[in-house]
Parts: structure tokens; C-alpha cells; sequence
């Protein structure tokens, strides 16, 4: 079997079907991991929860691999995912990327990069639009029933 197909069908198993338990044996005990909440959770430690919590909010989830190179040790992956949010006008239609290193048959470099920002737009927790805003220099300003927070000094 191809990384990929072996990369694919844990992330599959773990984000589709949500059977957590195949989460670490696919992890080296040397893991290294880069992307987006690199720094922020420890991915091995981690994973389980940022699954859990990441169900909580995204429903009837489909993951399509849409490309795949192999190279030695090392498979890139392309997916589509699709799903739904907390309502039905939260549909979800987005892509990522998965660049992993494999060692003794576990993923011992894991780069993951999703597109975050259009799945939280999709899901309303971003207003629309918000990369194309936030490229013109404009600032995001946080409301809370409709008041503006409070400024410090």
C-alpha cells in the first residue's frame, strides 16, 4: 500500500468514521509537526481533542482525496472536505493539504495545512469574505450583542 493510501484511509478512519483509537498507533513516538496550530497543541497529546472538539461543530463530514504523490518515505495529499455546521446554512466546501514523512510504517513528519479560514467563514463563525478583507489592511472588529467592546487605554 502507497503512504498515501495508508495516510488517507487513517485520516478517513480518524475524521469520517471518528474512530479515535487508530490516532496513535499512526504516530511516531518522535513525531514532528508544522501547520497551523503548530505551537499550540501538542499534536500527539492533542489530536484526540482537537477531533472531539472539531465534531462538535462540523457534522456529516466527507473527505475526498482528490491528489496524491509518493516519493520514498515522503506522501502529499490533496482533499476536499465537505459537510455541514451546527444549521443548515453552514454547508462546508473546502481543501487541504497533508505533506508527511513516514518511519517504521507511522507518520513520523506530519505538515498539515487546511483551509481554516473558509471553513470558519462557512460556518459563521467569520464574516464573508474575510481573507480579501483582511488583505486590504482592514481590521476584523469583534461584536457581542451588538456592542463594540470595550477600548483600553
Amino acid at each position: 500500500m502507497k503512504n498515501s493510501d495508508r495516510v488517507f484511509q487513517w485520516f478517513h478512519d480518524v475524521w469520517v468514521d471518528r474512530n479515535l483509537d487508530r490516532i496513535e498507533p499512526m504516530l511516531h513516538p518522535e513525531l514532528e509537526v508544522n501547520g497551523p496550530l503548530h505551537g499550540a497543541v501538542a499534536i500527539a497529546a492533542d489530536y484526540r481533542e482537537i477531533v472531539n472538539t472539531l465534531g462538535n461543530i462540523i457534522h456529516d463530514l466527507d473527505v475526498t482525496l482528490t491528489h496524491a504523490l509518493n516519493d520514498g518515505d515522503f506522501a502529499a495529499l490533496r482533499m476536499r472536505v465537505r459537510g455541514s455546521g451546527n444549521t443548515p446554512d453552514h454547508v462546508l466546501d473546502y481543501s487541504g493539504q497533508l505533506i508527511v514523512r513516514m518511519q517504521d510504517g507511522k507518520i513520523r513528519e506530519f505538515q498539515s495545512n487546511f483551509d481554516y479560514m473558509t471553513m470558519f467563514e462557512q460556518l459563521g463563525q467569520l464574516p464573508p469574505d474575510c481573507l480579501p478583507i483582511c488583505m486590504t489592511g482592514e481590521r476584523l472588529t469583534w461584536m457581542d450583542n451588538g456592542h463594540k467592546p470595550p477600548t483600553t487605554r
